[in-house]
Formats: structure tokens, C-alpha cells, sequence
């Protein structure tokens, strides 16, 4: 029999997902413009959110009985279908939005094509000291500085970034600045990054032969 401690956790992985799946699922249907960067921004967290949810599943195979996890199924396949419904609504309008754009620039293709530019993601933060500053720079061009995003939207694609040791952390206020200010309280210990970078020093091979290639391997593991 599951222990009540695990089911907890269980329990409160599935509550996550659900409330993050609400909270894009709102800001979805409210009455404001839309673009696409930002839509598929939000497919970004629905498909790290997805798998998030797989390795859920894959906890509740693993820990529970079989009468445990009848009681929970139903709430599992609820999530899933959530998601799902959330996955094609974001496709769905990005597409809308595409046929739009394509249907304005028609007239104008006498012009010039029109550029495609390529997909930028969300950069992801897995909770390593001496990755953190380049994280905050990207995170904080793509989304920080976009005023179009409510502060529930940045806390979104914020947690959407997280891998690894980084999805433990969370703060009392379940808001976007406070996290956002938990992460560099916790990533900017001066101390700690030395210490990082000391070791990676310790570690590094020592070279054999002087060539342009070692030196620059050994540059950007220095920098």
C-alpha cells in the first residue's frame, strides 16, 4: 500500500498540472489580441507540460496498487484530455492567425516574399549555478521584457523553462516575481559560482600539444 507521503506528492504533481493547464486555458479565451509568438509560447509550456504529466503517470504505475490507481484514473484521463484540448485550441488559432497574416500580405507579393523567420524556444534552466546568468539574459529578453504578457503568463513560461532540480523550488506567493527573485537569491551566491568555476578549473585536461582547437575548447570551458 502507497504510503500517504507519496500519494501527497502525487497529488500535488497532478494539482500543478492541472492549475497550469486552468491559467492557459483562461488566458486563452480572454478577449485579447493574440500573436503568434506569444501562442506558441504557450504551446511550448503545453508540450513540457505533457511531459511532465507522462513521467506523472509512469509514478502512479509505479508506487500505486491496482485499487489505488482505479481511484485516481479518471482524474488522470481528465488532465490528459485537458491537455489535449489545449494542444489543438493553441494549433487551431495559430493557424488562424497564419491565414490571416498570409491573406493581408497577398496584395504586397509583387514586393518581395515575405521573410520566414525561424522559431525561437524558451531557453530551459536545469538549476546549474554557472548556467544561470546566460538563462536570466535569454528568459528576460524573450519574456520579461515583452509588456504584452500578464505577470501570470510570465510565471507560466518561467516554470514552462525548468528541467531537473529546477522544478523543486517554488515560493510561498505563487507569482511570477517572487520566484523570479527566489531563483536569483538562490543562483546569484557569488560564492557558489566561484566554487563552480574553481572546480571546472580542477577538472579541466591538461593539454599535450599546444593547437588552436585545444585552446579554444579550453577558452569556453574557462569562460
Amino acid at each position: 500500500m502507497t504510503s500517504e507521503t507519496e500519494m501527497t506528492t502525487l497529488y500535488r504533481k497532478r494539482f500543478n498540472i492541472k492549475s497550469q493547464i486552468t491559467k492557459l486555458a483562461n488566458a486563452l479565451v480572454e478577449k485579447t489580441e493574440h500573436s503568434i509568438p506569444k501562442l506558441q509560447a504557450q504551446l511550448d509550456i503545453v508540450s513540457k507540460l505533457q511531459e511532465k504529466f507522462e513521467l506523472l503517470k509512469n509514478d502512479y504505475y509505479k508506487i500505486t496498487n491496482q485499487t489505488e490507481f482505479t481511484e485516481v484514473e479518471s482524474a488522470l484521463d481528465s488532465v490528459e484530455d485537458d491537455l489535449l484540448n489545449l494542444e489543438v485550441s493553441l494549433k487551431t488559432s495559430i493557424n488562424q492567425l497564419k491565414c490571416n497574416v498570409e491573406s493581408v500580405s497577398l496584395p504586397n507579393q509583387s514586393k518581395g516574399a515575405p521573410i520566414k523567420l525561424p522559431k525561437i524556444s524558451l531557453p530551459t534552466f536545469c538549476g546549474r549555478f554557472e548556467e544561470w546568468n546566460l538563462f536570466k539574459t535569454q528568459f528576460s529578453d524573450l519574456i520579461n521584457e515583452n509588456s504584452q504578457l500578464s505577470d501570470n503568463e510570465n510565471l507560466h513560461y518561467l516554470r514552462g523553462s525548468f528541467k531537473g532540480e529546477a522544478e523543486i523550488i517554488e515560493t510561498a506567493d505563487d507569482d511570477f516575481s517572487s520566484l523570479f527573485k527566489a531563483l536569483e537569491q538562490r543562483y546569484e551566491n557569488k560564492r557558489v559560482i566561484v566554487d563552480c568555476h574553481i572546480k571546472n578549473i580542477l577538472n579541466l585536461q591538461v593539454m599535450k600539444l599546444e593547437s588552436s582547437e585545444d585552446l579554444r575548447i579550453l577558452l569556453d570551458k574557462l569562460s
